[in-house]
């Protein structure tokens, strides 16, 4: 998810641990992010960094939520 839309690793870490982004840790170093909650996150960000959603790659999104161009 990080790579896709051209976050830092830690950016996406630190969403999942302030709980902002729901994800289910599979390992030490991974998560699993259901396409449900990585909906839910984009159509609903926090007020603080709503700005910075906004800007990401449209594609990217629509990409990662399995949706057609």
């Amino acid at each position: 998810m990080a790579q896709v839309l051209q976050l830092n690793l830690s950016t996406v870490c630190r969403w999942v641990k302030r709980g902002w982004l729901e994800a289910t840790r599979r390992s030490a170093r991974h998560y699993q992010i259901r396409r449900w909650h990585l909906q839910q996150f984009f159509e609903n960000p926090p007020q603080s960094i709503k700005k910075r959603i906004d800007a990401l790659d449209v594609e990217a999104i629509n990409y990662l939520l399995g949706k057609k161009a």
